[in-house]
Parts: C-alpha cells; structure tokens; sequence
C-alpha cells in the first residue's frame, strides 16, 4: 500500500497540473482552519472527512470564493465539529 500523497490529493481534487509555489501555503492555512473549527488537532494522513474538507476549502480560496465555503459546507463542518467533540477529548490548546 502507498503512503497517502496529501499534496497530490489536493491537486487532482482542484485539477492543478503544474507545480504550485504557493499550494503548500494554501494547504497549511486550510489546515489551521480547520483545526479552529474542529477544535483541536485533525490528522490529514488518510482519505476522508478532514482531507475532503481541507481539498474543497483549498479550491475554493483558490478560485477566490473562501467566504463561500462555510455556507456550502455548514454541513459537513458541523459533523466534524461533533465528531471530534463526540472524541471527548480536550483541545490541544487547553493541554499546555
């Protein structure tokens, strides 16, 4: 089994062809958003809710309509919000 790309997932995800100086930059802010909504720390290591999330938030800040991407996925970041509230675990800035 191959190790999970999440680079290259990001880039099928928003059709990039070329290589992106400042993709990484956008995948690290979408990663910190994220991980403010969520409340704590998310792993991006595997398929699923959170990569899905982080390639849409990704492609749309791209295209220029950020500000649109909460009312679109309202949805499926309040699933994760309690998702990771269900976890019971603290966020890691109260751990410190």
């Amino acid at each position: 089994m191959t190790e999970f790309d999440l680079t290259a997932y990001v880039k099928r995800g928003c059709a990039i062809t070329w290589d992106d100086p400042a993709l990484e930059e956008q995948i690290e802010e979408a990663k910190a958003y994220l991980w403010d909504i969520a409340g704590t720390s998310l792993s991006f290591d595997k398929p699923g809710n959170a990569t899905s999330l982080l390639k849409n938030r990704v492609r749309y800040e791209r295209n220029g309509v950020g500000a649109l991407f909460e009312v679109d996925y309202r949805a499926s970041l309040l699933r994760l919000q309690l998702s990771e509230g269900l976890k019971g675990g603290a966020s890691d800035a109260s751990k410190n």
